[in-house]
């Protein structure tokens, strides 16, 4: 009786939180978890409901709360496979979907992860979260293009360079506040290049009357007064003028400092914000955990553009672009890559995406302004891209000043030589163009030579400026030796003749001599015809007294030396022109020496090592042109990429290395991924020795004959 009095006096007590199904203390909540319940089993049952059907499963669809309450079971659940549903193809085809871009998307689809690569409740809800997201993204994409777009800005995703709202909107009005602070430095400086130039132009004026004062001393003429007080006036004038221009340096100084000095608190400040969102976005953007959590094979397609992304995708996206996928592969059991051919694969160099140096000095410029001043280059122009994106634009700047003095060390020449002291102009990103050589034709390093300005870009120009800065002095130093303006064409490696005789113009023959020179020969494949058989068996096979010709092919022992014998014979001579009738007999008796060593009655075909004897180097550059125009051929490309070679020999010869300045100019790194085929579009062995020899020749003789300082003494004359 006691007990049931207890009972009944402890159901008057206060409920307290008992019945709120909410409370911890709620009186009907599960006493411990087992495995299989009704509910469990129902929010399983959404998932292997929508896998059986091909549906999406989308994050808002699954409970949670319960599938988690066995995380090992949930583990199992949130899958890909289990997830990700089936593609309509055959809907985005008739949505106007190219076959290539449906090809690129399906790769993406493959090389994301089965499962998170993370272990938690909140990866594997961030994961599903993904996998809706890229579906609804790339599913909307029209042509392989509108798949790269996609991928960049994921990529951008990745790394967590995502801005808030407001974020965003101070990052832009510091900007604002930038470029504002730059203007009023650029006005000042403007006094200050005014007063220069008015000096300049004053003493260009002055070196006229100077030199008729010393043409007639010369001769022995008696002086004129009138010529003498008009250069003593244009002494003092120049002196006035020399005054106003060291004044206005000095009475804008204080400001100038003031304006660089907000600039760099600025700059801070704008590096601050996305540094901030960087760390933010790892913690609380689901998107940015999202692609971190789909496995290093999706990652690798991200990094596609980079020299750690994945090749193979890299070689899809520019199959798709030139039109080569059809819908076939849909069609097949097993997805495979369509097969580019050996003939139809273009070679594209490496990109890299991290740049290491080693040893040099330290440059570190806080602006685009002070990596002007610092190497006297003509202007520095910056893109969007460096606009919007601070930390690419520090990079970008740092590592090309480190490049700089890296190669002034190297070339033993002054900072301001090696940027021709305001004839160079470098831009970041600025002026984007579709190059040979370059993924796609995409936006990558050039020099143009018209306006005389390097471009670097985003994604190529690291690693590429020795390459364009080349060029440049290639394009230039025509100027400095000869006089008058180089054209876009006169590049001195294509045309030793625009150098004065010298010692300069020596080094250069020498230069092409041991780009060109060697024992190889291009293989073509020959025809011949069932006619050409019967005249090759007439003329070499039956006869007992062959004439010439016919008995230097009987002698050859093999094709190629019998196509060679004929060439020599019967070729074309330097300096002679040939008559319709000698080109005939010259082309008839290539293809009887074929047919003698075809073999085949009926006819047929036959590789032959034929042409001018070349080095290994040139070889390998019409085999990177693949029978097309010259490009990689042509004497000035081959030149860039030789200087590369030297220049990252000659600073590991130092223990240095400027990834930025130089990388990859060494054929290890350049294997087809697709087809495994070898591309060498640098110099290498006993060749690269011979042609580094001959660079250092070079070098020496542009210090001797200084045409770096020329460069410099032309521009200030200007």
């Amino acid at each position: 009786m006691r007990k049931v009095a207890e009972r009944v006096a402890a159901r008057d007590e206060p409920v307290d939180d008992v019945d709120n199904p909410n409370s911890d203390s709620y009186r009907y909540a599960d006493t411990g978890h087992i495995a299989g319940s009704r509910k469990e089993e129902a929010a399983a049952q959404v998932i292997s409901r929508a896998k059986k059907e091909g549906a999406r499963v989308f994050a808002s669809a699954i409970d949670w709360d319960e599938i988690e309450q066995n995380p090992r079971e949930a583990r199992e659940l949130i899958t890909k496979s289990n997830l990700f549903g089936a593609v309509d193809w055959a809907a985005l085809r008739d949505g106007g979907m190219d076959p290539g871009a449906a090809f690129l998307v399906d790769r993406v689809y493959a090389a994301i992860g089965q499962e998170p690569s993370e272990e938690s409740a909140q990866a594997r809800k961030d994961y599903v979260t993904g996998l809706q997201t890229l579906r609804d993204r790339l599913e909307g994409c029209k042509t392989p293009s509108d798949v790269a777009d996609v991928l960049d800005a994921l990529r951008e995703e990745y790394d967590g360079k995502m801005l808030t709202a407001e974020e965003s909107e101070k990052y832009q009005a510091l900007g604002a506040q930038s470029r504002a602070l730059f203007d009023e430095e650029g006005a000042l400086r403007g006094q200050i290049d005014q007063a220069y130039n008015a000096m300049i132009n004053l003493r260009s004026e002055m070196y006229g009357v100077e030199r008729e004062v010393d043409n007639r001393k010369r001769r022995g003429w008696a002086p004129k007064p009138d010529l003498d007080a008009k250069l003593a006036a244009f002494k003092q004038r120049l002196a006035d003028a020399d005054k106003e221009w060291g004044d206005a340096i000095q009475s804008t100084k204080p400001r100038r400092e003031e304006l660089e000095s907000a600039r760099r608190d600025i700059g801070v400040q704008r590096e601050a914000i996305v540094l901030a969102a960087h760390v933010r976005n790892k913690l609380d953007n689901p998107l940015h955990r999202a692609w971190n959590l789909m496995g290093d094979r999706f990652v690798s397609v991200l990094r596609y553009r980079s020299s750690k992304g994945s090749d193979a995708f890299r070689n899809h996206l520019a199959t798709a672009k030139v039109g080569k996928i059809d819908w076939s592969w849909i069609e097949k059991d097993v997805t495979r890559a369509p097969r580019v051919s050996k003939e139809s694969a273009r070679f594209q160099l490496k990109v890299a995406d991290n740049f290491e140096r080693v040893g040099g000095r330290t440059m570190v410029p806080q602006s685009t302004a002070e990596l002007k001043e610092m190497f006297g280059l003509r202007d520095v122009q910056s893109g969007n891209w460096v606009l919007r994106d601070v930390a690419s634009a520090k990079f970008h700047t740092e590592h090309s000043a480190a490049a700089f003095a890296d190669l002034a060390d190297l070339l033993g020449a002054d900072d301001a030589h090696v940027a021709l002291n305001g004839r160079l102009a470098l831009a970041f990103g600025a002026r984007g163009q579709g190059a040979k050589g370059w993924k796609d034709g995409a936006a990558r390093a050039h020099y143009e030579p018209v306006q005389r300005v390097i471009n670097l870009t985003k994604m190529g120009g690291g690693g590429a400026l020795a390459h364009e800065w080349f060029h440049a002095l290639d394009n230039m130093a025509k100027e400095a030796e000869g006089g008058g303006a180089a054209g876009r064409e006169d590049f001195i490696t294509e045309r030793p003749d625009l150098l004065p005789p010298g010692d300069l113009r020596d080094a250069v023959v020498e230069l092409r001599r041991a780009m060109f020179d060697g024992p190889h020969r291009i293989t073509q494949t020959m025809q011949y015809t069932a006619d050409d058989a019967r005249l090759a068996q007439r003329n070499v096979g039956n006869s007992r007294f062959p004439n010439g010709v016919a008995k230097r092919i009987q002698d050859a022992g093999n094709v190629h030396d019998a196509v060679q014998a004929i060439d020599g014979m019967l070729g074309p001579k330097p300096g002679a022109k040939q008559s319709p009738r000698q080109k005939r007999m010259h082309a008839d008796w290539r293809r009887i020496a074929i047919a003698h060593y075809g073999g085949n009655a009926e006819g047929g075909e036959i590789s032959v090592r034929s042409g001018a004897p070349m080095s290994s180097f040139m070889l390998e550059a019409h085999k990177l042109d693949q029978g097309g125009t010259a490009y990689w051929r042509e004497t000035h490309e081959m030149a860039a990429r030789a200087f590369q070679s030297y220049v990252e020999d000659r600073l590991a010869d130092q223990g240095r290395r400027n990834d930025y300045l130089s990388v990859y100019a060494d054929n290890r790194y350049h294997v087809d991924p697709l087809t495994g085929m070898q591309w060498k579009p640098y110099p290498e062995g006993e060749e690269r020795q011979r042609i580094n020899a001959a660079f250092d020749r070079f070098v020496a003789a542009l210090k001797k004959s200084d045409t770096l300082a020329k460069a410099l003494a032309m521009l200030k004359a200007a």
